[in-house]
């Protein structure tokens, strides 16, 4: 693992796989920090290297103070790619990684291959659940949110099964920060990128879960009509964490779409 300052903040990064292979960066959800991918990594260091970083107010990365915006956090993965003179790379988000898959699309296509929307959403207007949460977190501190977190990450069917991949969730919501969870709230808040959609042109698939509570499968057809020439695949059974509950057959959609 490593820290570099980019853009105000210091970012937590770390690189698996061969560095001759094509890079594959995946970018995490609000309040999970890179060992989300941890189910992804073996099978996709098969065929990429891997690059993870923490968003800023996440994980390992500072909490620089005040609200961000999402070309904030956009650019802190053009800057990371310089630092490591990462030209271009394909990457797969979810969450909020993937409302940064599709800024990069907008805004930075020619340093991206292909794109991986994940459980993601071009616009969660209106702004005022934001910033109750905000509110909420700046008040109570991040355990506030654990419970009405994991019913959005999880089915219900997940979250009785006692997996351990629960205990890990909450131990990354209540670790985040509360300033830079909230500077990355209030970048979901004032974020809207449909009407830009269409001006990319990046291969993009777009994954949405079947029970998905926060960015409903509405949200995913959305991006897929906007984004000429996308593919949709709807994974049955889960919520917001496509790649926690099914793993396997989310790598599989990811492997399928990047190495055809």
């Amino acid at each position: 693992m490593f820290l570099t300052s980019i853009n105000g903040a210091k970012i937590n990064y770390r690189l698996d796989g061969n560095e001759n292979l094509p890079t594959l960066i995946l970018s995490n959800s609000l309040t999970t920090n890179f060992h989300l991918w941890e189910e992804q990594v073996p099978s996709f260091t098969d065929h990429f290297r891997v690059l993870r970083y923490d968003n800023r107010g996440h994980g390992g990365s500072s909490s620089p103070k005040g609200e961000y915006s999402i070309d904030d956090i956009g650019n802190d993965i053009l800057l990371i790619m310089d630092h490591l003179d990462i030209n271009k790379a394909s990457l797969c988000g979810i969450s909020l990684g993937g409302m940064v898959a599709m800024w990069l699309g907008i805004h930075a296509g020619n340093r991206v291959d292909k794109l991986i929307v994940c459980n993601s959403s071009s616009d969660l207007s209106p702004p005022d659940p934001w910033q109750e949460r905000i509110k909420m977190v700046n008040s109570q501190g991040m355990s506030s949110i654990v419970d009405a977190g994991l019913a959005r990450f999880l089915s219900e069917k997940f979250r009785e099964s006692n997996s351990p991949k629960i205990g890990l969730l909450k131990s990354m919501m209540t670790t985040c920060e509360v300033s830079g969870y909230s500077g990355c709230c209030a970048a979901v808040r004032d974020m809207n990128l449909t009407s830009q959609l269409s001006q990319i042109n990046n291969p993009t698939l777009i994954i949405a879960g079947e029970l998905d509570p926060s960015t409903p499968v509405s949200h995913s057809e959305i991006i897929n009509r906007e984004i000429s020439g996308s593919k949709l695949t709807v994974i049955e059974g889960v919520a917001h964490l496509s790649n926690i509950e099914k793993p396997d057959e989310f790598n599989k959609a990811v492997l399928d779409f990047l190495l055809q």
